[in-house]
């Protein structure tokens, strides 16, 4: 029985070879079209023939394809042009509707014959070939030289170990020239870096032609004004003593050779900085030299008589009446203060504590200056807060000219009662108002004029450090002011952080990655990172090479990359 395959343009010897193993007929007809995949080599027709073989079967060829009848021919394959089967003559090969088209070939076949996933496992061309050699080499060794059989000469050995040694090593060569890559990991040297600008803030009202001009270091102002009010509750300080002084005597050492004089009420004072006075002007007589040669310190008794109130203005009372101490003259130098001195030998008496709080005009002229004070203060936030709420109504962002010089205060209400001075009272209020002037300026618009500013003012091969500027390194100085124009003028400074461009991407780094890779090519990594780092543009670098066992830097240039090193 015969069967007719029909084969596709670039169907593999393998696939036909499934195809026809599964057929049952052992006359297979396989028509081939032109130019096929199986016509490509003699080889695969000597491969495919003994295959077929191999399983008992018979295989013919029918294709229109010249060279193709002429391989078929030379391994001892019948050959047809046209399809002749079951002695029915095929219609003629220029019937259009027997043509053989590689298109059309799968369209001729019974749906049945089409290829069907199999479960044995597939026969790769690898494996057809070794059989084919094995097969080949039996037939060859049984049947001896035979003008019918294939004869296969096996390539010189050693030629193919040679040729695949200089493979090897073309490749080898080629791939550490060409695949080797380097990347260059560089943190940048930096540097601060700050710039001041010399600014007009114009009063919007009185300057309109001025800024209609818009002229780039001329900033809009405009004036704030607030009232601040407060009433405050202030603690009586002064006293007025009531009760009764210690009184006692003291002695007065004069370690001098000269003669010390005293004048009336002079203090005398104690560690704990009571006070005590002498009642009358004193001399003090000189030290001296007794028979024996020993030198005797001048003395002089004296009354004294404690103070109402001590050094920290504390009632002294019976806390006067103290012991057994030595005392000092404040109102010497400490040079002096060791020259002479008091001594108390007995305790003094007297001193009872009883006092009262009296509103003095020194406690009044006190408050009226805590007040005031507290209103500059508190009208600085009032004009802050008053400026937020209008940068929230106008969406704005307007900042006070933060200078005391202009914040201007003007008292305008002070109350306190008329009968307060003298009045015994433990507590007194003081009302006050104060009108409070400012001038506000866009903060934006400075800001953005100082960045634009600095960044003109870096090296051509630096650049801004990203996030480096930010608002808070804004400080300024009013140099001039004139009230008639309403023009302040200041000095604003803006600093920030300049760092060398390494990158490719832009112009400065592209000159410094070319200058870099052309100086550290073929380099050994430690050899090149000692070079980078002595680089004035360079803090620190790391470099990374792939393979990671290479050691040197690549000879081509585009494979070297350089990034910069994170933080």
């Amino acid at each position: 029985m015969k069967k007719v395959i029909y084969i596709e343009i670039d169907e593999e010897i393998t696939s036909i070879y499934d195809r026809v193993k599964r057929v049952k007929q052992n006359e297979v007809f396989l028509v081939v079209p032109r130019k096929a995949i199986l016509f490509q080599s003699v080889v695969n027709l000597k491969i495919l023939k003994s295959k077929i073989e191999s399983v008992g079967k018979k295989l013919i060829i029918i294709t229109s394809d010249r060279m193709g009848r002429h391989l078929a021919e030379q391994i001892g394959l019948t050959v047809y042009n046209k399809i002749e089967v079951e002695e029915l003559r095929a219609p003629s090969e220029d019937n259009p509707k027997m043509r053989i088209e590689p298109i059309q070939a799968r369209r001729n076949e019974v749906i049945k014959d089409l290829p069907r996933r199999s479960k044995e496992k597939k026969i790769t061309i690898g494996e057809l070939i070794k059989d084919f050699r094995e097969k080949t080499k039996r037939n060859k060794n049984s049947s001896g030289d035979s003008s019918n059989s294939f004869n296969f000469v096996r390539p010189n050995s050693k030629l193919l170990v040679l040729i695949l040694v200089i493979s090897i090593g073309l490749f080898g060569l080629i791939s550490y020239i060409a695949f080797p890559g380097a990347t260059i990991y560089i943190r940048p040297k930096f540097d601060n870096i700050s710039h001041s600008v010399n600014i007009t803030l114009a009063d919007k009202r009185q300057n309109q032609n001025l800024l209609s001009q818009n002229k780039p270091h001329v900033i809009a102002s405009e004036k704030i004004t607030t009232v601040t009010k407060q009433t405050k509750v202030f603690n009586t300080t002064s006293k007025r003593f009531k009760g009764e002084n210690a009184k006692g005597s003291i002695r007065i050492v004069n370690t001098t050779s000269d003669e010390w004089t005293l004048k009336k009420d002079t203090r005398f004072q104690t560690e704990d900085g009571i006070v005590f006075r002498i009642q009358d002007g004193v001399i003090v007589p000189p030290s001296s030299t007794d028979e024996g040669g020993n030198t005797v310190f001048g003395e002089y008794n004296v009354a004294v008589v404690a103070d109402p109130f001590d050094i920290y203005g504390n009632p002294v009372g019976e806390l006067g009446n103290i012991g057994a101490a030595k005392l000092i003259i404040p109102g010497l130098s400490k040079y002096n203060q060791r020259l002479i001195w008091g001594e108390s030998s007995e305790p003094m008496t007297g001193g009872i504590s009883d006092f009262e709080l009296v509103v003095m005009d020194e406690d009044i002229e006190a408050a009226k200056k805590q007040i005031e004070d507290n209103l500059i203060l508190m009208a600085r936030d009032d004009l802050r807060n008053h400026i937020d709420e209008m940068n929230r109504l106008n969406q704005t962002n307007l900042v006070l000219l933060d200078d005391r010089r202009y914040l201007k205060t003007e008292l305008q209400d002070l109350r306190i009662s008329d009968d307060l001075e003298g009045g015994q009272k433990d507590k007194f209020e003081v009302f006050a108002q104060i009108k409070a002037e400012g001038i506000a300026y866009d903060f934006d618009q400075l800001y953005s004029l100082l960045k634009k500013e600095i960044k003109t003012r870096t090296h051509p091969d630096m650049r801004i450090k990203e996030g480096s500027i930010n608002s808070d390194t804004i400080i300024y100085d009013v140099i001039d002011e004139d009230e008639d124009t309403g023009q302040i003028k200041i000095t604003a400074t803006i600093q920030g952080i300049e760092e060398y461009v390494v990158e490719p991407d832009e112009e400065a780094g592209m000159r410094f990655s070319e200058k870099l890779i052309e100086a550290i090519l073929g380099m050994p990594v430690p050899e090149a990172e000692n070079y980078i780092n002595n680089l004035s543009e360079v803090d620190a670098v790391q470099i990374k090479t792939w393979p990671i066992w290479i050691s040197t830097i690549p000879h081509i240039p585009d494979n070297i990359d350089i990034k910069e090193m994170s933080d």
